[in-house]
Order: structure tokens, then C-alpha cells, then sequence
């Protein structure tokens, strides 16, 4: 009776400071008081009073966010924490309430030196809140996070981004300081820090408030025995002699009475490009208060395109970037014929900012309505390429894999080219392997894999097989094999079931004519083998009932076939009964100790669970019986120097 009396005491004092709350400053603030004299339950319960009696309003987000922070700061309950900002993020993802979670999120994270989850939040903000000023400090603690966590090529270019964003200004210059310093110090390439450092002087050397970053910069270009180039003369950039131009132009025309008629911009609604800066402020910039005038530059969209085109020449890509999006807004609006590189520039105007989200959200929507632009963006990778710019060559072709399923398997063969430059031969064979998926005929594809896999990964069996099938060599199992598990691996599963059919029937063919008992028992098992991996792909593609079909057809022809239990598991497996899969897997096992199939498959399922001991036991006893087995060594070698 006494703790019932005592809980209604506690509630109706609890009213009370809300109400008293309300009418000396509201509940948000009686919270505050409560947190600044260290009662964080009672805060706590009056910021939930504001989230229950306030829903959906920007009060109960900032409720909210204020309960994750006691939590994590202060009552060293993390994990409730991060529940209230994610729900904050769930209920109103545009809002900024969304973005100070995602940041407090990211803050949490790093301190947490979690820097991957860090990595997340922070460049979440830079992508969708653009237009806060949250977004230059997330800008920031991204670069950090990339840094601590090792990542020091993102680092670098998270602070060249973020120079970008924030043109002709002190923090640009500490920026490329900080990148320069990465490169130097923790890249080791001096080139690349010279001339970030080079850049940085001859950029923002004529503005006083970087003064002593300059400084500092002319200091390290002399150990590095350096040039140490003048500061910039905003006259001898393109966009200064361009001004220049149109200033002598109009004194000119003025004394002969010719002043041109000014453009005339046509009403159009344009959404906030996420630059900073709108269109027509980099347009008064250009043209000072005079309107831009009419004369070969056509319609008030060509005319930014044309001024974008400068900006963009002296890397001044926030500028350019709000030219660009307004200018592709109007010609839109008006349905006026666009180039499509003007899609691909305000692309890299947005991936120069580090807002990647919204540079392949451009590209997607001009792709849809003009090919030319991927056409375009392929031109300008290959012109990269050539000109030995292989980072930017990446950036290029990953910025439209996917927008075109028909040029895919072309731009994966030229990532992977890239890439061999590069000499990042995992990669390369990856790309490579990517395009002869999606086109198991591309024959430049499979003389690239193999060539890889030959010369620079030493895999000479698999290169063979490859080799085979560039000179049409197609009729083997292990061909057809082989071509289905590049395509299983990178998710083509309706092309993998095709290669997988073609090997059960080379297998069934030869399989009939054999006379031999030794050659019959291999073909029967390649047989079975083929059409099991052929119904595990048609699953995959959500046709289970399909897929049993066939597994029932070749236990009625064969229902002895000791793979039988392993397509069991396997299917038990997709469908999510692990215990029945793991008896399957037994099963297959003793019907025959000799295959490695149920073998690997059974300790790949313990290490997806984590269980790497059992693994490595499954493996080693394995391995007393075929210590030769590639396929098992290959997964038990990094397993076992993990574990020392």
C-alpha cells in the first residue's frame, strides 16, 4: 500500500512540474532543468510527456533527441540512445531533427571507433542536408572517420570535397592542407602532397584569412624541395578573363549606343540544387548587377551553361554545379535540346562536393531520357583511361554501372582494364568476372579472365578453362561448370541455370554412350551435381516449386545419387531450417566420404554462423583424407592464421 501511494505521489508531483513547466517556459524547458540538476530519470520522463503528447511535431523530435543524448552521455544506455535517434530518422527523414540524429549517430560511432557506422551517418547528411551548415562539420568528421579507420585514399578525397564546397575561403585552405598532410605522412606519395600543397598556395594564397595555412604550406613545399608558385590572379583564371570580356564589351558598345537587350529568364520553378549557392547569385557574380546581355549566347539557359563552362574550367565546382542544375532545369522546362555532357558535368560537380548520392541520382535521370548520356560518360572514362587518369577513370564507369543493363558487361571489362593498370588484380579479375556474367559470350571478357587469372593470380587450371572457351572449346562439364558459377556468384542465377543445364547434359550424353564402370561413376555424379546446382539456381529466382521438380526427376532416374542429401541441405538451407540442413549435409557426407561438395558446404555454413573451430575440425579430418584438396585448403588457410 505504501509503494502504491508512493508511485501516485511521484506521478502527481511529476503533473505538477510539467503543468508549472508549461506555464513558466513549457515542458522542454522544466527537462532542462531537471538535466542541469543531474535528474536525468525525471528529465527523461518529462521529454517522453512531450513525444506522447506532442507526436509527429518538430517538439517531440527534439524530445527525443534529447533522450538519446542523456542516454548515451550520461546513463551509459547506448543502445536506447541510438534507438530514440533512429526513430527520430524513421518517423521524419527529411527533418532536421533527422539530421542532428544522424550526426549525434556518427558522433556516437566514432567515439566508439566504430568509423565504418561513422562513415554512414556522417555522409548521409552530406548527401541530403546540403543547405545546413551540420553538413560542413559532418563534411569534416567524415574525412576524420575515413582517416582513423585507415581509409586514407576516402580521407584524402572527403577533404578535397570539402575545399570544394566551400570555395575561396580559409577552411578550403586548412582542407587542403589536411590532405596534403594524409599524403604525405600516412600515403607516403610526396608528389601527390606537392602538389596538393602547389594548389593550395597558387588558389588561396592572395586571401588573408589563410594566411598562416599558406604559410604553412610554403614551409612544407621547401622541405620537399619544392617550387612555391604565386598566388593566383583571379584576372588570369577563365573566369576571370571571361568577366573581363563582357566588361569590355559593354564599355565598348556603351559610347556607340549598342547595348544589347538583356536575356530574358523565363519563370521556372527550380528545387534547390543542394550547392550552397543558387544560380543567380553565381550569375551576379559574373555579370555584376547588369543583366547577363543577348546576343550569341542565345536563351538565358545557354548562357549559364556557357558561364558554368568557366567555373568549372578552374574547378570551382559548387559555382558551376548551381549553373549546371539550373540550367538543365529550364531547357527541361522549355523541352530544348541539352548536351548530354552537361549532365555528366553537374554529375562531377556533385561527386567533386561528395554528394555521390546525388551525382548518381543525375545520371540515372538523364540516362532515362537520353542514352547519349551514358555514351558520353563511357567517352570521357576512355579519355581518362588513355590519359593515364585511372582514379578518375573509376569514378566515370562506376558512376553508371546499372543505368544500362546492355552496356554493363562493356563497362565491367573496362573497370577491370582499369583496374590492371592500377594493379589491383583481385579487382580486376572481379570486374572481369562481373561482365562475363552478364554476357557469358563476351568472348574480350573471357580472354581478359583468363589472362588474369594466368599471368597475374597464377590460377593457371581456371585460366585454361577460360582460354577453352574463347576458342569455342564448349563442350566439356567443367566449361559449362565453371561459366554457371561466375554467373551464380555475381547473382545472374537465370543465366547461371542455363550454363548448369547445358553441363547435366553434356554429363548425360557421354554418360549414356560410357562403357566404362570408373567413367560412369563420374559422369553420373557430374550429372546430378550440374542439375542440383541448376535447380538451386531456379530457386533463387523464387521458383521453388520448379526447383523440386527437378530434384525429384533426378532422384527418380537416380535414387541412390549420393548428392541427393546435399540438395536437400542446400534447399533446407534457403528456406531457413538450419538442423535439417546440417543432418543433409551429414548424410551426404558418409554416402561419399571422398566429396569435398557436402564437406565445404557444411563448414561454410559454420563460419557464416561464426562456429570457425567446428569449421577448421570438419576441414583438417577432411583434409586426412585428400590433403591435396585446393578448394578446402583455400578456405581453411585464412580461417586458421585468423584464429592464431
Amino acid at each position: 500500500m505504501k509503494f502504491i501511494n508512493y508511485c501516485l505521489l511521484t506521478t502527481f508531483i511529476l503533473v505538477t512540474v510539467v503543468q508549472i513547466g508549461c506555464l513558466s517556459g513549457g515542458a522542454m524547458g522544466t527537462a532542462d532543468k531537471l538535466v542541469e540538476a543531474k535528474d536525468y530519470r525525471g528529465a527523461i520522463e518529462v521529454y517522453q510527456s512531450v513525444v506522447d503528447t506532442k507526436p509527429g511535431t518538430p517538439d517531440a523530435r527534439k524530445a527525443q533527441l534529447a533522450i538519446g543524448k542523456l542516454k548515451i552521455e550520461k546513463m551509459n544506455q547506448p543502445a536506447q540512445g541510438v534507438k530514440a535517434y533512429e526513430s527520430i530518422i524513421a518517423e521524419a527523414p527529411e527533418s532536421d531533427e533527422a539530421a542532428e540524429a544522424y550526426y549525434r549517430l556518427g558522433m556516437h560511432h566514432y567515439r566508439e571507433k566504430d568509423f565504418e557506422a561513422a562513415q554512414t551517418q556522417f555522409d548521409m547528411i552530406v548527401n541530403q542536408f546540403p543547405h545546413l551548415e551540420l553538413s560542413h562539420s559532418a563534411h569534416l568528421m567524415l574525412a576524420k572517420s575515413y582517416e582513423e579507420g585507415q581509409k586514407y585514399e576516402q580521407a584524402v578525397e572527403a577533404f578535397d570535397s570539402f575545399a570544394n564546397r566551400n570555395p575561396q575561403s580559409e577552411r578550403a585552405a586548412q582542407a587542403l592542407i589536411n590532405k596534403a598532410r594524409i599524403q604525405r605522412e600516412l600515403i607516403k606519395d610526396d608528389d601527390e602532397a606537392k602538389r596538393t600543397l602547389q594548389f593550395a598556395v597558387k588558389k588561396y594564397g592572395s586571401i588573408d584569412a589563410a594566411k598562416s595555412h599558406i604559410e604553412k604550406a610554403k614551409e612544407e613545399l621547401t622541405e620537399l624541395n619544392a617550387s612555391i608558385p604565386k598566388p593566383e590572379n583571379p584576372e588570369d583564371t577563365q573566369i576571370g578573363r571571361a568577366l573581363k570580356r563582357q566588361q569590355e564589351r559593354r564599355e565598348r558598345d556603351r559610347p556607340q549606343g549598342v547595348e544589347k537587350s538583356p536575356i530574358v529568364k523565363s519563370k521556372v520553378a527550380v528545387e534547390d540544387s543542394g550547392f550552397g549557392i543558387s544560380a543567380d547569385e553565381v550569375m551576379r557574380k559574373f555579370g555584376g548587377e547588369a543583366p547577363i546581355a543577348g546576343d550569341e549566347q542565345g536563351s538565358y539557359h545557354d548562357a549559364e551553361l556557357m558561364i558554368a563552362g568557366f567555373f568549372y574550367g578552374d574547378e570551382n565546382y559548387r559555382d558551376a554545379g548551381a549553373l549546371y542544375f539550373d540550367a538543365i532545369a529550364r531547357a527541361e522546362a522549355e523541352k530544348a535540346k541539352i548536351d548530354p555532357y552537361n549532365y555528366l558535368r553537374l554529375s562531377i560537380c556533385y561527386r567533386k562536393l561528395g554528394m555521390h548520392q546525388r551525382a548518381a541520382k543525375v545520371l540515372k535521370k538523364a540516362a532515362s531520357k537520353n542514352s547519349k548520356v551514358i555514351d558520353a560518360v563511357i567517352s570521357t572514362g576512355q579519355n581518362q583511361y588513355t590519359n593515364e587518369e585511372y582514379e578518375k577513370a573509376l569514378e566515370s564507369f562506376n558512376s553508371i554501372v546499372g543505368l544500362n543493363r546492355n552496356k554493363d558487361a562493356e563497362l565491367y571489362w573496362l573497370i577491370g582494364k582499369t583496374y590492371q593498370k592500377l594493379g589491383d588484380y583481385e579487382k580486376e579479375r572481379d570486374s572481369f568476372e562481373q561482365a562475363v556474367a552478364i554476357n557469358p559470350e563476351d568472348t574480350d571478357a573471357l580472354q581478359s579472365l583468363a589472362e588474369v587469372l594466368n599471368f597475374r593470380l597464377k590460377d593457371r587450371k581456371t585460366a585454361g578453362i577460360f582460354q577453352d572457351l574463347v576458342e569455342q572449346k564448349k563442350d566439356s562439364f567443367i566449361a559449362m561448370k565453371t561459366l554457371g558459377d561466375v554467373c551464380a556468384k555475381h547473382g545472374g542465377h537465370n543465366k547461371a541455370q542455363i550454363k548448369y543445364k547445358a553441363a547435366a547434359r553434356i554429363a548425360k550424353r557421354l554418360l549414356e554412350k560410357s562403357e566404362s564402370p570408373a567413367e560412369t561413376k563420374i559422369l553420373t555424379h557430374q550429372y546430378g551435381y550440374g542439375t542440383i546446382l541448376a535447380a538451386l539456381s531456379i530457386f533463387k529466382q523464387g521458383r521453388e516449386a520448379d526447383a523440386q521438380t527437378l530434384i525429384d526427376t533426378l532422384a527418380g532416374e537416380y535414387p541412390e545419387h549420393p548428392l541427393l542429401p546435399y540438395a536437400k541441405g542446400e534447399i533446407a538451407l534457403l528456406k531457413g531450417d538450419e538442423n535439417v540442413a546440417i543432418d543433409a549435409f551429414k548424410e551426404a557426407m558418409e554416402k561419399d566420404p571422398r566429396s569435398d561438395i557436402p564437406v565445404i558446404a557444411l563448414g561454410d555454413y559454420y563460419v557464416s554462423k561464426g562456429y570457425n573451430d567446428d569449421a577448421i575440425t570438419l576441414w583438417e579430418n577432411y583434409l586426412e583424407k585428400d590433403k591435396y584438396n585446393a578448394k578446402v585448403l583455400r578456405r581453411l588457410k585464412p580461417l586458421k592464421a585468423n584464429g592464431e
